[in-house]
């Protein structure tokens, strides 16, 4: 829900978000301590003690940036918002999982965290070390359920196993969340087989693809300067031309006809797999939920469904940013389009 500061006026927006959310009959909340590095989680704590609603929060464990030492392999560096330089690193080691574990408690301040996944792979720590951390967690009473984000269909068969023997069949993987939209089709070649064997719900993020699949990101699109999206090839000029020819062609019928939105539309195609648990939306205004909540209005024809994964999989996006498409988003940015 970009519930990533914690400032009190930024505090009585998100409120209201979630409240509105809520009344909607959204009641799970995903996070995890790495968003606003920390700043999510402390708004949920004071947001739970304060409004006494029964949510059920979705966090994770495994990327560091409060670390004191320096181990684990760079993900990312970034600033925080308040001019401080932050070093990502994966850290899946047993001790740093048990540390995340009770500071997001502290932060949510909950007795339990529902659900605890794995944010990213640590080629460094071996799998069952990780997950021996988590089980122990789990017999302490600390948290209910354990997830993984971002792994491959491999490792997801793989940890299913290795829990179903550390726990004696006590505490299964529940979760898998990885990226899945119209544009991100990986999860099909081999996750969806897994969640459907092992009975693990898939919770899908990005579904609207940051935003090329709402409409609104056409070729004239401006960034501001910083704007992460404008080093991505997904989102070069030439890419969101062709994006956004087919979401016209293909989605915007299908809006008209439901007297909905596009973003509508591409959100009921993923919900409409049967191993999609959830789609992790991102909202930052009440229009975004009410935009989002369209999608239970209406559901897509067995004919709709078919033609909009060819129509979109038929996409052929450049896999790198050109020269002349770097410059063109300059340009736009100058005059401002």
């Amino acid at each position: 829900m970009g519930l990533d500061r914690d400032d009190d006026a930024s505090y009585e927006a998100q409120a209201r978000l979630v409240h509105a959310a809520y009344d909607a009959g959204i009641d799970v909340v995903d996070t995890a301590p790495l968003y606003g590095f920390g700043a999510s989680e402390r708004f949920l704590g004071r947001f739970l003690a304060e409004s006494k609603l029964p949510l059920r929060v979705l966090t994770k464990v495994g990327l560091r940036w409060d670390a004191p030492s320096a181990h684990g392999d760079v993900l990312f560096v970034a600033d925080d918002g308040a001019g401080v330089t932050r070093t990502v690193r994966k850290n899946a080691r047993p001790e740093s999982i048990r540390e995340e574990v009770l500071r997001s408690l502290e932060r949510l301040r909950l007795p339990r965290l529902p659900l605890v996944q794995l944010h990213h792979p640590d080629g460094r720590v071996p799998l069952d070390e990780t997950l021996a951390s988590l089980v122990d967690l789990h017999r302490e009473g600390r948290i209910e359920a354990v997830g993984l984000s971002n792994h491959g269909p491999e490792v997801v068969e793989e940890a299913a196993r290795i829990l179903e023997r550390q726990s004696v069949g006590r505490l299964p993987l529940s979760t898998a969340q990885d990226a899945y939209s119209l544009l991100a089709r990986a999860p099909e070649q081999g996750l969806f087989a897994v969640a459907r064997a092992r009975s693990i719900g898939v919770l899908a993020y990005s579904p609207l693809a940051q935003g090329l699949l709402s409409g609104a990101m056409g070729p004239d699109r401006a960034f501001d300067p910083g704007d992460w999206r404008t080093t991505q090839p997904l989102f070069s000029r030439a890419n969101r031309s062709r994006i956004h020819a087919v979401v016209r062609e293909h989605l915007e019928p299908i809006a008209a006809r439901t007297g909905t939105s596009p973003a509508a539309v591409a959100l009921r195609w993923v919900l409409g797999r049967r191993e999609v648990l959830a789609a992790v939306v991102g909202v930052r205004s009440l229009a975004q939920l009410d935009a989002a909540l369209e999608t239970s209005r209406f559901d897509l024809t067995a004919h709709e469904r078919a033609s909009l994964g060819e129509a979109f999989a038929s996409l052929r996006l450049r896999t790198r940013v050109s020269r002349v498409d770097q410059l063109l988003t300059k340009i736009g940015r100058r005059l401002g389009r």
